[in-house]
């Protein structure tokens, strides 16, 4: 489970994909076919995302403005009205470096080490 103040950032991989999420549900991507090999979208895109949220006693998940963590998160991207399948799913990680994002088109898609998105390192080198 990740908290919104931890996936506000900059996140990139190796390939070359950079993704923004900003704390007003903003979201914004470049190269993101180096994170998401089968997206037949444009490789930059700009959207909105918000994190899936448990909907009553059941199983069941609602994409929530309100909620403020998560494990998984959906972005609509704007595009035109009918192109639905131009929005993601993200599915968060962590692992012995941390939080990683995995985009895909469904959540039952998994990312290989190379597509995974990592926070931009507020370090200096």
């Amino acid at each position: 489970m990740i908290q919104q103040t931890e996936l506000v950032g900059g996140w990139n991989n190796a390939n070359g994909a950079k993704v923004h999420v900003s704390a007003g549900h903003d979201f914004s991507a470049s190269g993101i076919k180096h994170a998401v090999p089968d997206y037949e979208c444009p490789t930059e895109i700009a959207g909105t995302w918000r994190f899936w949220a448990q909907d009553g006693p059941q199983t069941s998940f609602v994409a929530s403005d309100a909620a403020t963590e998560g494990e998984s998160f959906v972005v609509s991207a704007n595009a035109d009205s009918s192109a639905t399948w131009c929005d993601l799913q993200g599915q968060v990680q962590r692992d012995d470096q941390g939080f990683s994002i995995c985009l895909v088109l469904d959540l039952d898609q998994s990312c290989t080490a190379d597509e995974l998105l990592r926070k931009d390192s507020t370090r200096p080198r």
